[in-house]
């Protein structure tokens, strides 16, 4: 498994040199055409960084792009929440915590760091792995900076236009299921296809101050379909695609079926019209983003299987055209999409043709 060996490089954050040595040995691992397709980004720079917990410091991290200096007590000058049972939910404790003053915030969470990004940078927030007493010291200078990266595309199969097979190799922390296993699947799932062309594409700035930096500057003219992994647990997945592909979902091993959701790197397909899906698992959430997302005794036999289903997939999308993806579209909707951000998913836009025949005036 190539995750296991970029586990050892350590976290890759977006736009930073970590980031394009992951795309460099991609780059000498497959044989295939590639070209790299530049990408304008941001790098996350930390210029110092340190947590004193009663003049001793202590390990933590900084969440971002947030910074500052506060010195105070616990309960006092910094306020300390238990970390959320979801992490989308650390933005409504921030907003909290700045209604009541607080000049700093720690999260913690027993045995474990993470890094969750919060809604602005006005004070410095960190995640410790231990409820803290007592005073505490927060030194944290960090910057965004522009940088240019770049996508990994490799042509696997010539064609007129071609079937997408995608995934982000940027992360936060440790990031092992977010996302480097995904590059393993896509690894071991390229098969032949007869009708369609495949490409492979390894993205960069998945991760960031704005989602899906890479795949949101990728061409989109050629794509028949694009399927995106990301975030993958053992040992099911959730089935997050435009209607006309939700057929397929019984080749997997099925948590849920639902609608695109906003954040992943397939939704910038959907926004241009193509059919699209992401393969995820929020079974991660008690990991993600965090220093405990790690490899475990489950992740070689759960590869073996989603490889397994992600070529049966490429062979059911090979036979079908546009036109029969768009006729088994017609039988939910115009691919137009609402973004629901609070429950992180989408809706049909409603538009004159789906409001049901007209009264005609007398």
């Amino acid at each position: 498994m190539i995750s296991l060996d970029l586990l050892k490089l350590g976290e890759a954050i977006h736009g930073s040199e970590k980031e394009k040595e992951i795309l460099s040995i991609l780059e000498k691992r497959l044989k295939n055409d590639n070209k790299r397709i530049e990408v304008k980004t941001k790098e996350w720079i930390i210029n110092n960084f340190s947590v004193k917990l009663n003049g001793k410091e202590v390990t933590s991290s900084l969440a971002p792009y947030t910074k500052g200096y506060v010195k105070g007590k616990v309960g006092r000058e910094i306020l300390t929440f238990p970390f959320p049972d979801h992490p989308f939910k650390v933005k409504d404790f921030y907003s909290y915590a700045l209604s009541q003053g607080a000049e700093g915030i720690i999260f913690y969470e027993e045995g474990k760091i993470r890094r969750i990004i919060m809604p602005d940078v006005k004070i410095p927030v960190i995640f410790l792995p231990f409820k803290p007493e007592g005073y505490v010291e927060i030194e944290a200078e960090s910057f965004l900076r522009d940088s240019t990266s770049y996508n990994l595309e490799f042509t696997i199969k010539e064609g007129d236009d071609y079937i997408l097979l995608g995934a982000h190799v940027d992360h936060w922390l440790s990031g092992f299921h977010d996302n480097l296993f995904s590059i393993d699947v896509v690894l071991n799932s390229l098969t032949e296809v007869k009708n369609h062309g495949l490409k492979v594409v390894f993205f960069s700035s998945e991760e960031g101050p704005k989602c899906c930096t890479g795949s949101l500057q990728h061409p989109k003219d050629d794509i028949f379909t694009a399927i995106i992994l990301d975030a993958l647990y053992p040992s099911r997945v959730v089935y997050s695609s435009t209607p006309d592909l939700w057929d397929f979902a019984g080749l997997f091993p099925l948590k849920r079926i639902e609608m695109p959701t906003p954040f992943s790197d397939h939704f910038s397909f959907v926004q241009k019209g193509i059919p699209s899906l992401v393969l995820y698992n929020d079974d991660l959430i008690p990991y993600y983003h965090s220093d405990k997302d790690l490899p475990n005794s489950r992740d070689e036999k759960f590869l073996t299987e989603i490889s397994e289903s992600v070529k049966l997939l490429l062979h059911e999308l090979d036979k079908l055209s546009m036109k029969d993806l768009n006729e088994r579209m017609s039988k939910f909707g115009e691919r137009k999409f609402v973004v629901d951000y609070v429950n992180l998913t989408t809706s049909f836009a409603i538009s004159s043709n789906s409001l049901g025949p007209r009264l005609k005036s007398p």
